[in-house]
C-alpha cells in the first residue's frame, strides 16, 4: 500500500490586494506571495473549558466552550515586494484580507484574516526572514481544484445549479 502525501512544490498563496469582506475578493485582485513563503501553518483555536463539575463527580469535568480564532503563520524570505507590502500596512491598519492557500493537486483552503504580528529577523551569513501571523475571521473555506467547495460534501458543486 502507498502513502497518501500532499507535496508542497508548486503550492500557491495568494492575498487580496485591497480589504475585503467576501474571500471572492482574492479571485478578482489578488497578489502572490509564494515566492517569498517557505513555510504556512494553520492551528484551529483552542476552545474554552466549560466547568461541568458537580458533587457527583469524581474528578474535575469539563466540556468544550467557544473556540478561540484559527490562525496561520506565514514564515519566509523578507522582501519588498507587493503581497509583503500588503500584510506589513493590514497590520498597521487592522484591515481583513482574502487569503487563499492552493495545494498542487488544487486542493487548497481560502479565507478572511487580520495581520496580528509582523516580524523580521537578520543574521550574519543568510538572508533576512519575515513572518506573519493572521487571525482568521470565521472558518476557512475548502477548495477543490482551486474552486470553493460544497460545505456539505466537500466537493465542487454539479449540475446547472442556481
Amino acid at each position: 500500500m502507498t502513502s497518501k502525501h500532499e507535496k508542497t512544490q508548486g503550492t500557491k498563496i495568494s492575498v487580496s490586494k485591497l480589504a475585503a469582506t467576501d474571500i471572492a475578493a482574492v479571485e478578482t485582485d489578488s497578489l502572490p506571495i509564494d515566492c517569498t513563503t517557505k513555510e504556512i501553518s494553520f492551528t484551529g483555536g483552542q476552545k474554552a473549558d466549560i466547568d461541568v463539575t458537580t458533587f457527583c463527580s469524581n474528578e474535575q469535568e469539563n466540556i468544550n466552550g467557544l473556540a478561540a480564532p484559527a490562525e496561520v503563520t506565514i514564515g519566509g524570505n523578507f522582501a519588498v515586494d507587493e503581497g509583503q507590502d500588503v500584510l506589513r500596512q493590514a497590520y498597521d491598519s487592522d484591515a481583513v484580507h482574502a487569503f487563499k492557500v492552493v495545494f498542487p493537486s488544487g486542493s487548497g483552503f481560502a479565507f478572511l484574516a487580520e495581520v496580528r504580528q509582523n516580524s523580521w529577523s537578520a543574521a550574519t551569513n543568510g538572508v533576512v526572514s519575515a513572518s506573519f501571523t493572521l487571525r482568521l475571521k470565521g472558518k476557512p473555506t475548502t477548495l477543490v481544484k482551486g474552486k470553493v467547495a460544497d460545505p456539505a460534501t466537500q466537493s465542487l458543486p454539479t449540475g446547472g445549479g442556481k
